[in-house]
């Protein structure tokens, strides 16, 4: 979505001014007043200075509001009257301050849907829904998959140093014919474990795992977990993760740092501990962001 934000941005009279992207459901609900127009110092505890918020951060550029159906009833407000009188009075401040900005919003949510159920304010949809675009899921646009699969290698390589492999035809197919409910981080997720199973500069159909494996199957409806690292399933108890990668990512660290810890941080032997190769374990440690002793032996 933010891609689609971006591009809108880049190819208006607006690109030279600044981008300012903002996930509406990751702000506290007591914040987002200052977030979103800024605070005056003293406005409240910890205000020790003033603060512009994002609508005076992108003066003159896009503003860019992700999950818009995840802001709160009495915001909405608030943001319905800026964007009728493209005014913004800072948290404290006695002033308004003239604003220009595009506004794009997205959500995953059916915010028509919400606006019947009272959670999403009408005027506000209205304001909003001038131009609807709708991002098409991964699964309905195959044509780019391979595109975006050799884009993602190279960025991956990239951030951990490692060289960039091929895609055999057999590998792109076996992606072909994946349901990728997860789109493109689910994407990501895949060629991230091919490429710590891999010890070769070719990627393979098998280098995804056991691919006979019905867990493993394209058609499984289990696909997003069954291609992450295994790991513990959640605690009954605790409930469903909100953020099923970050989980499984945590539970991969401890067990980790356990193998590295009893092994005395060598590498190599916490590696053969865990059935991986030194390969593996170093993109491992390098992608959850393992602290090790800068200068140990892996061999020792």
């Amino acid at each position: 979505k933010e891609l689609v934000a971006r591009a809108v941005h880049e190819c208006s009279h607006r690109a030279n001014g600044p981008f300012v992207a903002v996930n509406c459901g990751a702000i506290p609900e007591n914040l987002i007043e200052a977030e979103f127009f800024g605070a005056r110092k003293g406005a409240f505890t910890g205000a020790t200075q003033d603060r512009e918020g994002y609508f005076l951060a992108a003066k003159g550029g896009t503003l860019f509001l992700d999950e818009i159906g995840d802001l709160p009833l009495q915001m909405q407000a608030k943001l319905l009257r800026v964007i009728q009188e493209r005014r913004v009075r800072p948290l404290g401040g006695v002033q308004e301050e003239a604003v220009d900005v595009r506004l794009v919003s997205a959500t995953h949510r059916d915010l028509a849907a919400l606006v019947k159920s009272g959670e999403f304010r009408q005027d506000l949809f209205y304001r909003l829904n001038v131009i609807s675009l709708r991002t098409p899921a991964l699964r309905e646009r195959r044509e780019d998959l391979s595109e975006l699969a050799h884009a993602l290698l190279q960025r991956i390589c990239s951030e951990s140093g490692q060289p960039v492999p091929e895609l055999s035809d057999t590998a792109l197919a076996w992606l072909q014919a994946c349901e990728l409910p997860g789109n493109v981080r689910e994407l990501e997720n895949l060629l991230q474990r091919a490429l710590a199973l891999s010890s070769g500069a070719v990627l393979q159909a098998d280098d995804f795992g056991d691919t006979s494996d019905t867990a493993m199957r394209p058609e499984s409806p289990s696909t997003t977990a069954a291609f992450a690292v295994p790991t513990p399933a959640p605690d009954p108890a605790a409930g469903i993760p909100p953020d099923l990668q970050t989980y499984l990512d945590d539970q991969e660290r401890q067990v980790l740092l356990k193998a590295l810890k009893e092994t005395d941080f060598n590498r190599t032997a916490a590696a053969a501990r865990l059935g991986l190769n030194l390969r593996q374990m170093r993109y491992r440690i390098q992608r959850l962001g393992i602290a090790t002793p800068a200068d140990g032996d892996d061999e020792t």
